[in-house]
């Protein structure tokens, strides 16, 4: 369960990154003021991020951030940039922050989901995800962070559950059926002995949460009062 996390750190923000700014670009159009500058320094984050110039995207976000304070995508974002260098307890408190903000935003809870799910606290990775889908429901990338959680925690009927609303959702998606798939045979080892085992878990992608998350904020109000 380590590797198939550590593996998805990798691509957690840079497979995502590009799209989500050429989302958020269009929507510059017939705005004015401190709200485009905003937009534009987060762009250049991205553009920077996508490049590996991790210290510049989070220079270019400090400076969107110190504009628009309350810029949730830029602060999901920041979090993640965090994320990628280890620095999960910073990672955690803009998130925190974030949400104090935003409350019952389920792309900020998504975001504290994918970070427990990353740092092993699983627990509080399906607490969190369960409070994002009791909003919205029709979050896939929610229900794959929490069918991912109680795998690692060995709790496979959890999460063949999850992976089958996930399916539900989207029927072709790689990852739900990967967690689903994994469930099935967690669940088929338990059957066949007396003590609970843990199967081996190939590496997931958890590209779809960033997918996910961030291109369905850009595709929101960017910032929500």
């Amino acid at each position: 369960m380590k590797n198939r996390i550590q593996k998805a750190q990798v691509i957690f923000l840079f497979s995502t990154i590009i799209f989500t700014g050429f989302l958020t670009s269009p929507v510059i159009a017939g705005l004015e003021g401190p709200v485009v500058d905003a937009i534009s320094y987060y762009n250049q984050a991205v553009d920077a991020a996508s490049e590996g110039s991790i210290d510049e995207a989070l220079i270019l976000i400090n400076k969107s951030l110190e504009i628009q304070p309350d810029f949730y995508l830029a602060q999901v974002t920041k979090a993640s940039l965090y994320s990628q260098t280890g620095r999960h307890s910073q990672a955690e408190i803009i998130l925190n922050e974030a949400e104090k903000t935003h409350p019952d935003n389920v792309y900020v809870l998504t975001a504290k989901a994918s970070l427990y799910l990353e740092t092993g606290q699983y627990k509080k990775a399906i607490e969190v995800a369960e409070n994002a889908l009791a909003i919205d429901p029709s979050l896939i990338e929610t229900w794959i962070i929490k069918g991912t959680a109680h795998g690692g925690l060995g709790q496979y009927g959890e999460e063949l559950n999850a992976s089958s609303q996930a399916l539900l959702i989207d029927p072709k998606n790689k990852d739900a059926l990967s967690n689903y798939e994994f469930a099935q045979k967690g669940l088929m080892l338990n059957q066949s002995n007396s003590n609970p085992m843990k199967a081996e878990k190939s590496s997931l992608s958890l590209s779809v949460l960033f997918a996910g998350v961030l291109s369905a904020v850009a595709l929101q109000v960017l910032f929500r009062k």
